[in-house]
């Protein structure tokens, strides 16, 4: 049987990867050339973000984002900007939504 990891980033990649708009026609991710996959690389604090929270708004999992990711991110400035983000270019930002549904609904199931 799958760790609850496993199966998020299983179907993170099936589903997200697979519609994401890095990826290129060859099916591969066009970020690999240039930085690691704010996705993929983040998988178990996305999962303890999701697993804290109990919301029916997006607010409290975008705030915990964040100060738990965000803030780490040689992307974001000191300020708390981001230039990836503000051109929607952070993949993590862009599918945040379909990834919280994704690790809830794995959560779900684990019981």
């Amino acid at each position: 049987m799958l760790s609850l990891r496993d199966r998020v980033e299983q179907r993170l990649s099936g589903e997200v990867c697979h519609a994401c708009i890095f990826r290129t026609s060859k099916g591969t991710c066009s970020l690999e050339a240039v930085r690691d996959c704010p996705i993929l690389t983040r998988v178990d604090q996305i999962i303890d973000i999701v697993r804290r929270i109990d919301s029916p708004t997006m607010d409290p999992y975008i705030a915990a984002l964040r100060e738990a990711v965000c803030a780490d991110c040689e992307m974001q400035k000191e300020s708390g900007e981001c230039p990836l983000r503000d051109k929607l270019d952070c993949a993590l930002d862009d599918y945040f939504a379909w990834i919280v549904n994704i690790v809830d609904e794995e959560l779900a199931v684990r019981g």
